[in-house]
Parts: C-alpha cells; structure tokens; sequence
C-alpha cells in the first residue's frame, strides 16, 4: 500500500538517468499519444510529426533521489525510505488508417524503489483519433481523440509499518492491482504560421482500481499473525508459536471494528477526471521544439471523504508542464529529450498508488526527464 507517493529530494540521479538513457533508442510517436501526462503535447495534426506510420523507444528517469518516508517512520526505516528511484521504459507506436484517421498503443514498464521495496508495474494504452475539420480561414483544425489506458501489477508488497485506525501492520501484499482509465480528448490546433501551432484541448474521463485479494501481518500482544481480508472482514491466524503473559489467541476475526478499514473503499475507488491545457510547436530545419501546460482534476468515490475524516491530506489537483526537442538525424530517425514538471507526484499516469496509506505523499512534486528515439516511415 505504501511506496505510491514521494517527496522529491536528496542526493542527484543524473548519471543513472542518462546513463540508461542513452543506452536505449529507436523509434517515436507524435507527443502527446501516451498516457494521461503526455496529453499536455496532444495535437490535432499528428501528421506533423509522422506521416504515416511509427515507432518509439524511450527511457525516462527523475534526477533526484525520491524521499518515500513518513515522519512516523523509524529512523532505521526513515533514511532507507528516503533514498528511493523511479524508471520506466516505453514502447509505442501508430498507424495513419487514413488522413484523418490515427490509431496509436503503448506500453511501459515502470519501476517504483521505495528504498525498502520495490515496485514494478505494467502500463498500457491504446487510442483512435479522428480529425472532424482541417484548419482552414484561421479556423483551428478540429479532431476526437477517444482513448483506454491503465497499469497493473502481479502483486505489490511492503516490508515497512503500514498504519491502519486500529494497528500497525508490519507487511501489506496487495494481488493483482490494477487501474482503468477511459478518456475523451477535443482538440483544436490553430496554424499560426508555418512551423507554428497552438494546440488547445480539454478532456473527460473515468477511472477504476481494482485489486485481486489483500493479505497482512501484525504484531499483537508479543505474537505474529498473518492476517486474510476478505472484503472488510479479517481474519487472523498465529504465524508462529508465541508465548504471552496474557494467553495466545490462535484465531481472532474482525469485521472493520477494531481496525476501522474499509478495504474497498481505500484501495478499489473509482474516480472521473476532467483536465484543460495548451501546447505550442515550433519546427525549423531538422528541429522540432514544444512547450506545453495542462491542468487535471480529479474526484473520487469515498476514499477521499475517508481521508478528510482522519485527517488526512487529500489531493484533487495537478498542473503539468513539459519541454520537449526533437532532433532529426536522418529523413526517418529523430531522437528527442523531454523535461517534465508535475506539482503533484505520480499523480496522473499511475492512479493505482494512490490509497489511504499513501495520499500525503501526492502533494510533493516531481520532476522527469525522458530520452528516446522515434522512427516514422
């Protein structure tokens, strides 16, 4: 349940970030066609950027340590925690079925260190985009972009204290955690001038987390048990012979009264979204050079109201702003390096770290750097 979340700090991570970096490429896609944080460089004219068809390889990185610690920590726990990494590798690529119509996918391999444990997930997307009105008399070209986009994971573990109303947990599993997104985008894209475009688009859509069963251990009474949630219902069992001044419970049962879960609610929440933003592309020779903001934001079933009700912090926004330069080093190759600022950490591309022990960490930010090529032909 843990290691969602960061505080971005601590020591430089320049060399392994660009290290990796170069040392993968091939490939690209027109900006934008990822997962929620691209969206800041969609475009109604992808054709910009590929005529026909494409693909990409790319590497990304933050440039500082990622501080995962929680000021309840123990200090042993704390300075580990405080020292963790984030990675993904993506691969992506589309296809022009006809001038107006795009069809484009990706997926990622994301890697999450908290310092104690690791985390790896799976992510995905897939997206068709029709364009329903070229630009023409200082009209903007206007195009439909319906995407599905997600993450999932075989399980997530953490080895560190997870704090629950009731207990302390000394260990969480989570199987099978996942996320599901579905997305409309409009697009406007005004030419301004030849290599030059203003892109303007706002955004709708729906998110769910699912997961396929929770497991737990606890320390209570000088004993260890292994704990099996079944909905909000718990129940535990004696890990290992214990000796107790007060007598050993074998088997105790909860049904959300001492620990004060609502397992579902907390880890399984649905959400919609809606985000609004603007990107420019200027192109001159083999350079291609975008800037882009957007702001999303975001409203979920019941684990928010949770939080307010323990006090915890909630976050329902996020503004993102990106950089990115293409270089064109041969008629079909290009490679690119993009630099992305987020006020809230992971807060739009993996929903699925966001949970009840997790939600103070979202408001710190997070800075990402991306390096990879893009062949089109």
């Amino acid at each position: 349940m843990r290691g969602a979340g960061a505080r971005v700090a601590g020591r430089p991570r320049h060399s392994t970030a660009l290290t990796a970096l170069v040392a993968l490429a091939v490939a690209g896609l027109p900006r934008g066609v990822g997962a929620a944080p691209l969206d800041v460089l969609l475009s109604a004219l992808p054709e910009q950027d590929a005529q026909r068809h494409f693909v990409e390889l790319s590497v990304s990185g933050v440039n500082r340590s990622i501080d995962f610690s929680d000021p309840e920590d123990d200090p042993a726990i704390a300075a580990r925690a405080a020292d963790g990494d984030y990675r993904d590798v993506q691969l992506a690529g589309g296809w022009r079925v006809r001038d107006e119509l795009w069809l484009t996918g990706g997926v990622w391999q994301r890697t999450l260190d908290s310092g104690i444990d690791r985390y790896r997930y799976l992510s995905w997307q897939l997206a068709g985009q029709a364009r329903l009105r070229d630009a023409a008399g200082g009209w903007p070209a206007v195009a439909l972009r319906l995407g599905a986009w997600g993450n999932r994971a075989s399980a997530t573990e953490t080895t560190s204290p997870v704090r629950v109303p009731g207990a302390i947990l000394d260990s969480v599993k989570i199987s099978r955690p996942a996320d599901r997104q579905l997305q409309a985008d409009l697009l406007g894209t005004w030419v301004l001038r030849p290599g030059l475009d203003l892109t303007a688009l706002v955004s709708v859509g729906s998110i769910q987390l699912s997961y396929g069963g929770l497991t737990a251990t606890t320390t209570r009474s000088g004993c260890h048990y292994d704990l099996q949630f079944n909905g909000n219902d718990i129940f535990g069992n004696l890990a290992a012979p214990c000796e107790s001044s007060g007598g050993v419970i074998q088997q105790f049962y909860d049904s959300s009264g001492e620990y004060g879960v609502e397992v579902a609610n907390e880890i399984a929440w649905r959400g919609r979204f809606a985000q609004a933003g603007l990107n420019l592309r200027w192109a001159a020779g083999p350079w291609t050079l975008k800037a882009g903001y957007l702001v999303h934001a975001v409203r979920r079933d019941a684990i928010d109201d949770i939080l307010r009700e323990r006090g915890r912090p909630v976050h329902e926004h996020n503004r993102i702003l990106a950089l990115q330069g293409d270089y064109r080093i041969t008629p079909t190759l290009s490679v690119l390096l993009r630099a992305q600022l987020s006020s809230n950490l992971f807060f739009n591309d993996l929903p699925v770290t966001y949970n009840s022990s997790t939600s103070a960490n979202f408001g710190n930010r997070l800075s990402l750097y991306t390096l990879g090529m893009r062949a089109d032909f």
